[in-house]
This record gives structure tokens, C-alpha cells and sequence, in this order.
């Protein structure tokens, strides 16, 4: 029986081979969206899940309050971690590391011979950074397979190191794990370097992971006073979110009978005064480490949940579009299969066998798109390879995604053919074998109508969301932000210099006759990072703490990017902050209401007196989703080490700008020998801002493309058919003198109704999605009307488009033929 259903369902593929094909490549459009998202929300999904025991693994994380504001930090204190082993009871292990940013990595192959390997990576990305210093306990928290080396001595002595095995492989060749061990590498941090001996070696874990890291320095390691220093290991008041703690709850404890112990740890070991007593550690789920932005990436690649949450929506309501094609183009032929349905009920065959036979021709039809669409699937991915994440692929024979094929196939054929099955085996015999079944299908056809307008409603939906969301970015992108972008580059001397040598690089930039200005600063005006201080002011009455933005930046910072200055002096360079420039905001927030009211007076930093000696305008310190804060200017060129610089580039080509940025580098490398330039140009990096908006817009984009492209197929197709059941009318209407454009016209206006029907629908529900999208920003581009008016005419002018094609076809064909066919 199942033989013969398919058997039948192959000869109406056949048969009926233009709409078979349109159902086809809908559909496979569709299940190939879905098929690719749901590649993307599990490979995110899977992230650190594979870790015996990960429910009770959690990364220990800071709150400091300051003024009326909550700062979170990922990181922690640095004698945290051995406070807790002494004193938080309910804990099975607990782990520190801190993160390592090496350049350069000397490799002793042989006895006094040495090779060096270069290892920062191109743009200084922390993701990328992959060497940590830590305990032994590191090991007991997370699992590996160890080649080499024993897991409970590896890091116990100073000077060890544990390496992956593709770093063993990266450093010394083809060598067997266990020859590894007793090589010596030395690593270069910038200026300190710390030479090691190799301990062990594990296997790399093949799952996702965010704790992608290949080199374990031993703890021990750093137990002299400088590297303590350096990584705050005795200092309660830093928080650094380069120092990392992991605990492992023992079985049966819950997580807040571990939180509860905090406040009583925070007492013994910090003063009350401190941080304004705002101090608090909380435990973050390793399976939310992944997905929350609130702590920063650090280390980790951040994924956004609300954006899987919509890409799935996106997947369900294309595979909606699809479906809805097969059932029109389903339910509209039942004309043609009248007598077919009609003979077969004659001859004995029951309801419930015409719906098997019906649902096997959509099986058929659909397992050929799940076929189409596996074939389109690793195309995609490799086409789109910048906006998914790397690692990203089909494997198309792995249990659960043939399962997920399954489930597709099953859903997607019952979606698609069980309404039409019901119709198609549910007219009674005689009124088939009449053809009195067209009278139900083409003229009262409420249903078809419905899913059209649900169809192109969705698409409009889509495509104000794509507007929308473009004009947001391209406003984001031309808001005048208070300072210059263009023609200024930017990079970073070593982080711990805090000799004269930038200073020197300065002076050398300045004489390279290409470069305009030099500035030295700690930041630029707008950063992803910030750096804030309490400052306070009093005004005779009250004192006015604020949490304000602290930029470091010499004499030449203002005139560099244009700040505007609008009251008092200039700040004058120093290597300590003495004075200080003030925003308009800053100065409204302390109570003046002119700019220059405020110069001469006095702010507090801790018990240092800094006066104001100038107002500069508002510039964003943020991107556009953060309002306008207080910030303050002060020079502090001990601590700085971004060095901006604007170029002449006006009538020079872009060989000449290489050839400058090259001098620069020259320069650069002569005093920093060990560290590489890592230019970046201030206007592509304020663009870097907006990354996620961008990755949304290409998401709209292409969901729009493959909305609007499944929606005119069913609309072609239903379009054909309806001029193949008015063929004769068309001819007549032809004969008795009626043009080419009434018949087009004719033809179009029932299914452009039902466009600007689905238009009026899609509005409201438009509105109100962007307009909640929009809250994100605190400046953001106005919903205007024109935009739905816009998009409004956009799907009727692609509606048109399908449509005209087909019906210019039949309105010039000549007449005679159609009426001389029965």
C-alpha cells in the first residue's frame, strides 16, 4: 500500500512539475534556515556543558558599589581564593588563575639553543589569549586527559608549566608528550619574563569551551614580591578581571549557603570605609558565563540569548512561509484533482486512505527538500563564515541532527499536508466527478486568503525591521559624538611602562613632517572599556559625590580630537593629576548653570584638592546606548599609554599614508623592541561599537530575502494557477476588446488586496517590536511613518512584480487557442 502511495506521489511530481518545484525550493529554503539555526543555537548551547560535575562549578564575582552605582567585575580580589579554602565551609575544590598576555615565547630546544616564538595575537584580543597562571586545584575543578605528568604535582613547584598537547605540538615538533617534560620555555609579558620548566602535558578538549587555555603556569611561580604585586595577590582593595576564581561546591550544598558566608569574609578582611561598604562576591553558574555581557568578555566569547531566542522565532515563522505555500498551492489544485478524488472514492477507497495518500505525496515532496536544503546547508555556513562563529558545520550523519531531520520531515509534512489531505478526501463523489468542487476552492477560498495575508504580514514585519534597524546604525553612525573621528590613528605602548620611553616616542612621531598632532593619553575620548572615579564637591550646603568618568590625556588631547572648549584654559601635562577639565554634564550635576561658573573651583579626589580650570562640551564616552555622563580630563602621562596621533592625509594616497604609519612603526619598534604596533584607525573603532546592531541588520536582511522570496514563489504559483482556471475568460474578455492593462489589472487587484491587507496588519505589530528594540538606545533615530510607507510600498511593488509576470503572459497570448481548447 505505502509502495503504491509513493509510487502515485511521484507520477503528480511529475505531472504537476511547476508547482512541485515551487513547493520544493520553498520548502528547502525554509528547512535550511532552520536546519543552519539550529546548528548555531546548539553549538552556542553546548558551550562548557561537557564538565563532570558542572552544576556545582561556579565563577566567583564582584559587585563594588560606588555612590548610588553597582560596578560588576569578573574578577576578584587577589588573597580571595586562600581565604575561602580557610574559611567558607561547603566547598570541594577551589581554583584561581590569572590571565597571562604573552607576546613572545623563547624555546629552549637543546642546550644553548634557543628559538623565539612570536604568540600576541594581531589585534591584542584577550579571547584570544590563552596563558594562565594557576593552582594545582585547577585540575581537580576541570577534568583532563593527561598524556604526560602527574595532575596532583604538576604545579606544585615554582617554574612549572602544563601544556595542551597542540601547544607541545606548536613548541617542540613531533616530540612524544612524556619527551616534552623538562624542556624549558621562557615567556615574555612585556618587560618581565619568567623562564619555566615543562610539567605535563593534557589532552585538548575537543568540545566548546571558553576555557580555551594551552599554558598552566605553576602559582608557585609567583611568590616573589614583584609578580604578588603585580597580580594583587595580598591587595583586598583591587579587583582585577584578570584574576579569576572558580569554586567546586561539595555534594549536596547549595549554592546560597556558600553566598551567606561572604558578607562575614568581607568584614574580617576589608575596612568598613572601604568601597563605601559596598563590597560584595557572588557565584556565577558556569553554564551563564557564556551568555552574560554584565561581567564582560574577558576571556570568554560572549554569545547574546535574546538574539538565538530570535533567530528561532525567525526559523519557525520561514518554515511557517513554506508550509503555507504548500498548502495554497495544495488546496488550489484540488480543481485539477476533482475527478481524480471523485473515481477513487467510487471504487471503494475511504477518507482516511486519501489523506495517507495525500500526506505520502507531501512526504515525498518534503523529504526533497530536506534533501535540497542538506546539500545548501555547508555552502551557506561557508559563505556567511564572518557572521557565524568558527567551528560552525553540518555533520549531516550525526544522530541528533538526522533526528532533527526527522523531526523536521515528520513536522513539516503534517504542517503542510494534513489540511489540504482533509479537504482534498472530504468532497462527496458525485459533486467531484461534476467539478463542483471549484465553487469551495477558488471563489470562497477564505482560508488561502488568510495565510496570504499572514504570509506577506510576517514579510512586512520583516521589512521594518530591517529599516528600521539600518536607520538606527546609520544614525548611531553620523550622530556627532563631541569629538573628531577621522584621519586619527591610535595604539598602546606596554601597559607597565611607566618610564620616559613614551614620552621619547612621542617626540620622534612629532618629527615625522606627515603626522599633525601627537596626544598621550590613558583612553580615547569614546572606548568600549571606562574608568571611573568618586569624586566630590561642596557647595556651601550640601557635598555632591558622583561616580564621574575619569580621561587621562595630555596638553594635546582636546585640540587632537576636537573637544570643544568652551570655558576656563586648557589642562597643562603632568605625570600626576594637579587640574582637571569638567563636561557641561558634570558641571549641571554640580549646579551651575554656566560653564563658566564652575572653573576655580574645587574637586575632591579622596583628600586631594583638583581645581577645575576649564569646560569642555559633552563628547560620548560610550557608544549611543549609554546617555551622556559626568567626565572629567586630568593629565596623568605616568599611567598613559595610548598614543593618538592625526595624520595629514589630505591629497595623499593610500601608499603615502602606508609609508608614514611605517615610519611610525620604525620608531616605535626601536624603543619597544619586544612588543608589536597594533595600529587601529579611531573611526573604525567607534563603528566596532555598533557589531551586534550590524550582525542583527545582516540577520533582518536575509531573513526579509528569504520571507519575501518564499512568499512570491506561493504567490507565482498561485497566480498560475488562477490564470490557468481563466484561461477561456481572459479569451473572451480579449475578443469583446479589453486591453492588456485591464486584463493585468484585472488579474492583479485580488491578490494586491490581500498585500495591503497584511500591510495594515503587520503595522501595529511592527511598531510596537522596534520601538521596543529601540529602548536599548538612549539616543536612537525616530520611528517615522515614512518607513512603513516605505515598506508598505515595498511589498506591493515585489507583490506586483510576481504577479505581473504571470499575468502579462496571459493577458497577451492569443485568444483563439484558449477558447478553442474544451
Amino acid at each position: 500500500m505505502l509502495r503504491n502511495y509513493f509510487k502515485i506521489a511521484l507520477r503528480n511530481f511529475w505531472k504537476y512539475p511547476a508547482f512541485s518545484g515551487i513547493n520544493v525550493l520553498g520548502l528547502s529554503i525554509g528547512i535550511s534556515a532552520c536546519l543552519i539555526i539550529y546548528l548555531l543555537v546548539r553549538f552556542e548551547l553546548s558551550y562548557d556543558t561537557f564538565h563532570a560535575d558542572r552544576e556545582r562549578i561556579y565563577r566567583v564575582v564582584s559587585h563594588i558599589g560606588i555612590a548610588d552605582e553597582t560596578f560588576k567585575n569578573n574578577g576578584v580580589s587577589g588573597p580571595l581564593p586562600a581565604a575561602m579554602r580557610q574559611e567558607v565551609s561547603g566547598l570541594s575544590n577551589v581554583a584561581a588563575f590569572h590571565l597571562l598576555y604573552v607576546q613572545q615565547v623563547q624555546i629552549s630546544a637543546a642546550p644553548g639553543k634557543a628559538k623565539k616564538l612570536d604568540v600576541s595575537s594581531a589585534d591584542y584580543n584577550p579571547v584570544n589569549q590563552n596563558y594562565v597562571i594557576t593552582d594545582p586545584q585547577y585540575f581537580a575543578i576541570f577534568r583532563y586527559d593527561w598524556l604526560a605528568g602527574n595532575p596532583q604535582t604538576s604545579l606544585q613547584e615554582p617554574y612549572q608549566v602544563v601544556l595542551s598537547e597542540k601547544q607541545a605540538y606548536k613548541y617542540f615538533g613531533k616530540l612524544k608528550p612524556a619527551a616534552c617534560l623538562g624542556k624549558v620555555l621562557t615567556y615574555l609579558d612585556g618587560q618581565d619574563t619568567l623562564t619555566v620548566t615543562v610539567a605535563g602535558v593534557v589532552r585538548d578538549w575537543q568540545q566548546n569551551t571558553d576555557l580555551h587555555f594551552t599554558d598552566f603556569i605553576s602559582l608557585a611561580s609567583a611568590q616573589n614580591p614583584k609578580w604578588k604585586d603585580r597580580l594583587g595577590l595580598e591587595k583586598w582593595g583591587s579587583t582585577d578581571s584578570n584574576s579569576q576564581l572558580f569554586i567546586k561546591l561539595a555534594p549536596n550544598t547549595n549554592p546560597d549557603q556558600i553566598a551567606k558566608q561572604f558578607p562575614a569574609l568581607i568584614n574580617r578582611h576589608l575596612p568598613k570605609d572601604e568601597y563605601n561598604n559596598k563590597r560584595a562576591f557572588l557565584l556565577q553558574p558556569l553554564s551563564d558565563i557564556h551568555f552574560n555581557a554584565e561581567y564582560g568578555g574577558n576571556y570568554v566569547r560572549l554569545a547574546h540569548r535574546p538574539t538565538l531566542y530570535a533567530l528561532m522565532g525567525v526559523a519557525v515563522f520561514l518554515l511557517l512561509i513554506a508550509a503555507i505555500n504548500f498548502i495554497n498551492l495544495a488546496t488550489a489544485q484540488s480543481v485539477q484533482r476533482a475527478k481524480e478524488i471523485g473515481v477513487r472514492k467510487v471504487l471503494g477507497s475511504s477518507q482516511s486512505s486519501l489523506v495517507s495518500q495525500f500526506l505520502s505525496e507531501t512526504l515525498v515532496l518534503t523529504l526533497a527538500a530536506v534533501l535540497l536544503a542538506g546539500l545548501l546547508t555547508n555552502p551557506i555556513i561557508i559563505a556567511f563564515t564572518a557572521y557565524l562563529p568558527a567551528g560552525l558545520h553540518l555533520p549531516l550523519f550525526e544522530p541528533a541532527i538526522l533526528l532533527f531531520l526527522a523531526g523536521i520531515t515528520g513536522v513539516t509534512t503534517l504542517l503542510a499536508g494534513f489540511y489540504p489531505a482533509l479537504v482534498l478526501s472530504a468532497t462527496a463523489p458525485i459533486q467531484s466527478l461534476k467539478g463542483q468542487i471549484s465553487a469551495a476552492t477558488t471563489r470562497k477560498a477564505y482560508l488561502r486568503k488568510t495565510l496570504i495575508v499572514f504570509q506577506f504580514a510576517i514579510s512586512q514585519v520583516f521589512i521594518l525591521g530591517t529599516l528600521v534597524v539600518g536607520t538606527q546604525i546609520n544614525y548611531m553612525r553620523h550622530q556627532d559624538m563631541g569629538f573628531q573621528q577621522d584621519e586619527i590613528v591610535t595604539f598602546e605602548t606596554d601597559w607597565r611602562d611607566q618610564s620616559k620611553r613614551k614620552l621619547v616616542l612621542l617626540d620622534k612621531i612629532r618629527q615625522i613632517p606627515e603626522v599633525d598632532q601627537v596626544s598621550l593619553s590613558n583612553l580615547t575620548p569614546a572606548h568600549s572599556n571606562s574608568n571611573t572615579t568618586t569624586l566630590s564637591y561642596f557647595d556651601g550646603k550640601k557635598e555632591i559625590s558622583l561616580n564621574v568618568h575619569n580621561k587621562s590625556g595630555d596638553e594635546n588631547f582636546i585640540h587632537l580630537y576636537g573637544i570643544k572648549l568652551l570655558a576656563g584654559r586648557n589642562i597643562q601635562g603632568s605625570d600626576t593629576l594637579r587640574e582637571v577639565l569638567i563636561n557641561q554634564t558634570y558641571a549641571q550635576a554640580l549646579g551651575f548653570k554656566q560653564a563658566g561658573e564652575a572653573v576655580g573651583h574645587f574637586l575632591l579626589l579622596d583628600k586631594q584638592k583638583l581645581p577645575i580650570v576649564g569646560v569642555v562640551a559633552d563628547f560620548h564616552v560610550q557608544s549611543l546606548h549609554n546617555p551622556m555622563e559626568p567626565t572629567f580630563i586630568g593629565s596623568e602621562n605616568k599611567y598613559s599609554r595610548t598614543i593618538s596621533l592625526k595624520l595629514l592625509t589630505k591629497g595623499r594616497s593610500a601608499a603615502a599614508v602606508k609609508a608614514t604609519l611605517a615610519k611610525i612603526e620604525k620608531e616605535f619598534q626601536a624603543l619597544y623592541p619586544a612588543q608589536k604596533i597594533n595600529y587601529a584607525f579611531f573611526d573604525e573603532t567607534i563603528a566596532h561599537f555598533y557589531d551586534n546592531e550590524q550582525k542583527i541588520a545582516t540577520i533582518m536582511r536575509w531573513a526579509t530575502g528569504l520571507a519575501i522570496l518564499i512568499s512570491c514563489l506561493g504567490l507565482l504559483g498561485l497566480v498560475a494557477f488562477t490564470i490557468t482556471q481563466r484561461t477561456k475568460e481572459i479569451g473572451i474578455r480579449k475578443v469583446l476588446g479589453a486591453s492588456v492593462t485591464s486584463i493585468v489589472s484585472l488579474l492583479s487587484q485580488d491578490f494586491l488586496k490581500l498585500v495591503l491587507l497584511a500591510n495594515v496588519v503587520a503595522w501595529p505589530l511592527a511598531w510596537w517590536a522596534m520601538h521596543q528594540w529601540l529602548q536599548g538606545f538612549a539616543y536612537r533615530a525616530p520611528l517615522s511613518w515614512g518607513l512603513f510607507a516605505l515598506a508598505g510600498i515595498s511589498a506591493i511593488l515585489i507583490a506586483l512584480l510576481a504577479i505581473s509576470f504571470q499575468a502579462i503572459k496571459a493577458a497577451v497570448a492569443n485568444p483563439v487557442k484558449s477558447l478553442r481548447t474544451e
